[in-house]
């Protein structure tokens, strides 16, 4: 059991050996209300792979060209994550750590600040090396960008808005369900990894949705996605709680649109 969302460890009871009854096979196997059980082998797979595949349709949708700088584009992947965020909500809820989850601390819009701008540091920095100006790979970042919408319109602030709602609904779906529910199984680290490399998974159709003839299959997304998931995971594991991972996710990815990290 990760310690992430956790209560205290009940007490040892002080009552004498001969007080206890002796344990009947019939008896239901109690838990303590301050330890939620453990998910299984089953549930974390069907919640892994349930996510994963409606995230992978919502992208495909999303990331369509033929949606390129409509509102139906954000409104493809964030109304499946607006469902998936709340049946997180209640099962967090029904394991009794929503509000550990949660719970906000001052230092949190900080922290996630400070590995937001880290991150986009990082994005600019493998942009002038992998799709660097004049290079046929920059192409993959013009269609990133035209996917989005025009930089320069009026409805840019609200895209950036959109974006950061729709980025802290994917940071709770997958690093308080998806991660969580693996963690039962797997652990901490393999859970981590696992949930990752998920993440970068449903957003493989943007290889081929935001390809370019003559640069071929568009990793960037799936690498981000990957990447950046280590760097958040990594997160709720050092803080225990999502907020602050929620926010990272939020503030890099309304940077990323609000300040393009290419231009035409």
């Amino acid at each position: 059991m990760s310690p992430a969302f956790s209560g205290a460890a009940a007490s040892p009871s002080a009552a004498p050996p001969a007080a206890v009854p002796p344990a009947s096979s019939h008896e239901p196997r109690s838990t303590d209300p301050r330890e939620p059980p453990r998910t299984s082998r089953r549930e974390a797979a069907l919640v892994a792979a349930l996510v994963t595949a409606v995230v992978a349709v919502a992208v495909s949708l999303a990331f369509d060209p033929a949606r390129a700088g409509a509102p139906g584009m954000l409104a493809a992947v964030g109304a499946p994550y607006a469902v998936l965020g709340a049946a997180t909500v209640m099962w967090l809820r029904r394991r009794g750590e929503l509000r550990a989850a949660l719970r906000p601390l001052s230092g949190d819009l900080a922290r996630g600040a400070l590995v937001a701008a880290l991150l986009y540091g990082v994005a600019m920095a493998v942009q002038m090396v992998i799709a660097p100006r004049g290079s046929p790979r920059e192409a993959w970042l013009l269609r990133l960008y035209l996917q989005l919408g025009d930089p320069s319109a009026d409805a840019r602030v609200f895209v950036g808005a959109m974006v950061f709602v729709v980025a802290a609904l994917e940071e709770l779906v997958w690093r308080g369900l998806v991660m969580r529910a693996l963690e039962g199984p797997l652990g901490l680290v393999a859970a981590w990894l696992l949930s990752s490399a998920l993440f970068a998974v449903a957003h493989l159709p943007t290889l081929y949705l935001l390809g370019d003839p003559v640069a071929g299959p568009n990793p960037l997304l799936v690498a981000a996605g990957f990447g950046c998931s280590i760097v958040w995971g990594r997160v709720v594991h050092r803080t225990g709680r999502l907020p602050p991972a929620l926010f990272a996710h939020a503030f890099f990815s309304w940077a990323i649109v609000s300040f393009p990290i290419w231009r035409p």
